[in-house]
């Protein structure tokens, strides 16, 4: 009977901590995805969010230690039911429209402020609940088998995010994330609320109530300042691999929910498994798979696919859970006795704190690339190369030599140089200048003949060396786009032409004397280069104006029916942005175009089916749509590409000769695309699985 007592009295305690860490981690996904059309869908957004989230989750974990260690137990329930009541109070989560960025601030200081406003105290008080809770359970036990809730707290985060991109955002609008998500937080107040009450009347467990406990007098034994350092720094090191990594997959593949939430899986995945079944740690084989996953990677980099296809990903991926079970087991191994867990579990967010700042803050300010995912590859293979040297066999299990260690330390620290050196992206040969902000890496490049702008692997246009103003790459005569410009250049009458997304400027190339051409661009750095580097928009016969800021922002102060054609061609990270693609903004692109306007929206992807949501939202709008793929040409250095023309049923360009092979889709293939708004889009189901 008391053996089931026992196993009852934690049931309150593993509630509150699987409904807490539930809650965690399901708002970073609808925070994020509720801010995102604000700063053109960039995977900046996710890594400054995972940075705010992981700051106040140290901020939590140190007023739980505040709480437990230096508040008299009886107050400790009044104290925390009032902080309780303070985050209910900043119910609901969801920003209002007046907090759309306007454009002149920092996107990284307006981000994380508005998530503070927003979120900041609901999600400390949930970030406190972990530690806290086990601090509380372990007045009633003091077993090691406390940290087994540190398990459970980690299955509640991982359930929130897998459910995220498979139940929650198929069905629920951002709305209703948010109205569900805060419902859940006023339940989980109540809940912990009435558990804090509680245990302030209980009297603390004897330290001989449970066999095999250790004796409290072990508890004043202070930790080594080096288990101390050793508790921040893996921790650290998980955290920056997980953002770098984060980052890298998301700037090659898409902008999706369902590719940040992945990488956190695992990264809470490798805690569930070093905390509830530590023998499953085995250091020397783990340490093994970090070096033997980092020789693919060198392999594959230097391979003619090198970053196309979904390949490196999965290696990726398979290398942050490594390296996390490496950080983690090794933090797991180091835990103290449960007096000192919240000390313990400060020591663990500072390490991810300090990991999420040196990713989301530092690494932006020195470097002019993505140099942090190959320092996080070198330091990663490094500790692993030292753990597999360091442990050896021994009767009572493995034991650690940190001499054997230190006899090769200045060996370790050349591997970690060539494993840095052989994990940059080096990229093309002859860059000419190379650039860091919030959206991204840009480049400018010699390719061949050409000068080129990349963003990231992607390339953004090119012009030829010698200065030709042909339009080239996805804008060639025969793209989309230039079938349209062609098409309505041949009368005399200006056109006043829109292009959200400046790239290097081609489209300028089609401009005529008394044509207007405005180009929308959200990152400042595009416009400089492409002002510097590119002689399109400098040398256009047409009157050019370069403005910056998001493109819907900006349209709805152009929303005068003036335009002529609009093309939307804003890229980031081989995507066009969802909120760009959605019902509320195809109704602002109308209210910006004359009654003979035109719409082109490029929709070329390698991971996104976007097509069918272009003409769905097309024949909602009562227009008709086609499209237009154009082949790759060497002799005009062009690139395939996919265009949607939209446009009037009865508008002239539809019996334009350049229209002439257009894809017409049936009214069936019109009205299987999904419906997107602003409430709702449901990225994962357009994703190819099987691309390239």
């Amino acid at each position: 009977m008391n053996f089931l007592r026992q196993r009852l009295s934690i049931l309150p305690f593993v509630a509150a901590t699987l409904l807490g860490a539930f809650l965690v981690f399901q708002v970073q996904p609808v925070i994020s995805k509720a801010v995102l059309p604000w700063f053109g869908g960039s995977p900046a957004v996710w890594t400054t969010c995972m940075l705010f989230f992981q700051v106040v989750l140290f901020a939590g974990y140190l007023y739980a230690h505040w709480l437990v260690t230096y508040v008299p137990r009886r107050y400790q329930g009044i104290l925390h039911v009032g902080v309780l009541m303070a985050a209910v109070a900043c119910l609901p989560i969801q920003p209002s429209d007046a907090w759309k960025p306007s454009g002149d601030a920092s996107p990284v200081l307006y981000l994380l402020a508005l998530l503070a406003v927003h979120v900041g105290l609901p999600y400390f008080i949930l970030a406190s609940t972990g530690p806290l809770v086990q601090a509380w359970w372990a007045r009633r036990s003091s077993s090691q088998r406390v940290y087994r809730l540190y398990a459970f707290s980690n299955i509640g985060s991982l359930a929130a995010l897998v459910s995220y991109p498979f139940l929650v955002e198929p069905r629920l609008s951002v709305d209703h994330q948010s109205t569900t998500w805060s419902l859940l937080f006023c339940t989980f107040a109540l809940f912990q609320g009435g558990l804090a009450i509680w245990l302030g009347s209980q009297a603390p467990a004897d330290s001989t109530s449970n066999a095999g406990d250790v004796p409290r007098t072990l508890a004043s034994v202070a930790p080594s300042w080096r288990r101390i350092r050793l508790w921040i720094l893996l921790p650290a090191l998980a955290s920056a691999t997980l953002l770098s990594i984060t980052n890298h997959v998301c700037q090659d593949v898409a902008v999706i929910p369902f590719l940040w939430v992945l990488p956190l899986s695992l990264y809470l995945l490798s805690f569930i498994i070093c905390f509830d079944r530590p023998a499953w740690y085995r250091p020397r084989m783990i340490a093994s798979s970090v070096l033997v996953i980092t020789g693919l990677l060198f392999v594959l980099y230097r391979t003619p696919y090198w970053g196309w296809g979904v390949t490196e990903v999965v290696l990726q991926l398979a290398l942050l859970m490594a390296v996390c079970m490496l950080c983690h087991g090794e933090v797991a191994r180091l835990k103290p006795n449960p007096a000192r867990l919240t000390q313990y579990y400060l020591c663990l967010s500072a390490g991810g704190a300090v990991g999420g700042l040196a990713v989301g803050l530092l690494c932006p300010l020195i470097f002019n690339g993505y140099f942090e995912h190959a320092i996080c590859l070198g330091i990663a293979a490094t500790v692993a190369m030292a753990v597999w040297i360091g442990y050896r066999a021994s009767p009572t299990g493995t034991t650690f030599s940190l001499r054997r260690v230190k006899s090769l330390r200045f060996g370790l620290v050349c591997f970690a140089a060539l494993v840095m050196w052989l994990s940059h992206d080096h990229g093309p040969a002859d860059v000419k200048v190379a650039v860091r902000n919030f959206f991204g890496v840009l480049r400018v490049a010699h390719l061949g003949e050409n000068v080129v702008m990349l963003h990231g692997r992607i390339m953004h246009g090119a012009q030829r060396l010698d200065g030709d103003m042909e339009p080239t790459t996805y804008y060639g005569r025969q793209s989309g786009i230039g079938c349209v410009l062609t098409a309505l250049g041949r009368d005399d009458e200006s056109l006043n032409v829109t292009g959200v997304g400046l790239g290097c400027g081609t489209l300028a190339t089609y401009g005529r004397p008394g044509d207007q051409y405005e180009f929308v661009e959200i990152n400042s750095e595009v416009i400089r280069l492409a002002q510097k580097y590119f002689g399109f928009i400098g040398d256009s016969k047409a009157d050019v104006q370069l403005t910056q800021g998001d493109g819907r922002l900006v349209l709805e102060n152009r929303a005068d029916g003036q335009v002529d054609v609009l093309a939307l061609d804003a890229f980031s990270s081989d995507s066009v942005p969802a909120h760009l693609l959605t019902l509320e903004a195809f109704q602002l692109y109308k209210s910006c175009l004359k009654p003979s306007g035109v719409l082109v929206v490029h929709v070329s992807n390698r991971y996104l089916d976007l097509p069918p949501v272009v003409h769905r939202l097309a024949i909602e709008q009562g227009w008709k749509s086609a499209g237009v793929y154009s082949k790759a040409g060497e002799d005009t250095d062009t690139i395939a590409a996919k265009w949607i023309v939209i446009a009037a049923s009865d508008h002239a360009i539809w019996e334009a000769p350049e229209l002439s092979d257009a894809l017409i889709p049936t009214d069936a293939e019109r009205k299987a695309g999904l419906l997107w708004t602003d409430r709702y889009h449901d990225l994962l189901s357009l994703v190819r699985f099987n691309a390239p």
